[in-house]
């Protein structure tokens, strides 16, 4: 009963889950590779966006992301849209490893998260001993992301632009036909 295949919509577009994010993954991926923009600055744009939303700063991924482009002169559509790595899908992976890096870093054991008192200065307390560690591996984790997300969105900025350059070469605008 369960097991019934989906239909597709009205335009087309099928109502699984996997094949909606399939499709809003490629999405993602063309607006990335459709940014103008020098390459280099539209590959910093991306890291700088990655990296904030690798951090537990939730409501402010897109904010940061852009204000520090902004302020870098880098692209702030590519760290717009690499800020959107943190969705619904991701994020408990995402702040697992955050927690866990930084749980090493900053030695906060899972230990002293157990307390039986709930009055509200220790489950403020117990907050920041959680976010803590969450914000620390979060920052190292999205400085560890910059790097490898910067030569990575520029080869395939490049590639594209590259391609896109020798399709348009074939075409011959010259010859009008009326």
């Amino acid at each position: 009963m369960g097991m019934e295949k989906r239909e597709p919509s009205k335009n087309g577009i099928s109502k699984s889950p996997g094949a909606r994010w399939k499709r809003w993954l490629r999405l993602l991926y063309l607006r990335i590779l459709r940014l103008r923009g020098k390459p280099e600055e539209v590959a910093w744009g991306m890291a700088i966006g990655v990296a904030i939303g690798l951090t537990p700063t939730i409501p402010l991924h897109l904010v940061l992301g852009v204000f520090l482009a902004f302020l870098l002169g880098k692209s702030k559509l590519a760290a717009a849209v690499g800020s959107q790595v943190a969705n619904p899908i991701f994020l408990p992976f995402i702040y697992l490893l955050d927690y866990r890096v930084g749980q090493g870093i900053t030695g906060v054991s899972r230990s002293s998260l157990g307390s039986a008192d709930f009055s509200v200065s220790s489950v403020l307390n117990m907050g920041w001993e959680i976010y803590y560690p969450l914000l620390v591996g979060g920052i190292v984790v999205g400085s560890l992301s910059v790097i490898p997300t910067y030569f990575l969105t520029k080869k395939i900025v490049l590639l594209y632009r590259e391609r896109r350059r020798r399709r348009l070469e074939k075409v011959d605008f010259s010859s009008k036909t009326t």
